[in-house]
């Protein structure tokens, strides 16, 4: 399975990195990179994450990244990346786009 990222999870990951970098740079490396490596492992196990408890489908998982939820979508070819959050954050409408469809 491939794994893709729409582009509000690139640009979410993004963000986490320019908000960290103003106090921390090198930190800040150290979160982006844990952030886009950490979904390889869903290639070969894409159940591994938990059910995103605010939507209860089976078919949207997160993973943990530091303090970050890693939102995504497996979809019968590929993982799909939705978004990136702050893990005290609850989802809202229209925060994870497609999935919500």
């Amino acid at each position: 399975m491939d794994i893709r990222w729409t582009e509000k999870a690139s640009a979410d990951a993004i963000g986490i990195f320019d908000y960290i970098a103003d106090q921390s740079p090198a930190y800040a490396e150290s979160v982006y990179e844990r952030i886009l490596e950490r979904p390889e492992q869903l290639t070969v196990h894409p159940m591994s994450g938990s059910v995103v408890p605010e939507l209860g489908r089976d078919d949207i998982r997160e993973l943990f990244v530091h303090s970050f939820r890693l939102i995504y979508r497996i979809a019968e070819d590929e993982i799909r990346v939705l978004t990136v959050i702050h893990g005290s954050r609850k989802l809202v409408p229209g925060m994870v786009g497609e999935a919500e469809q």
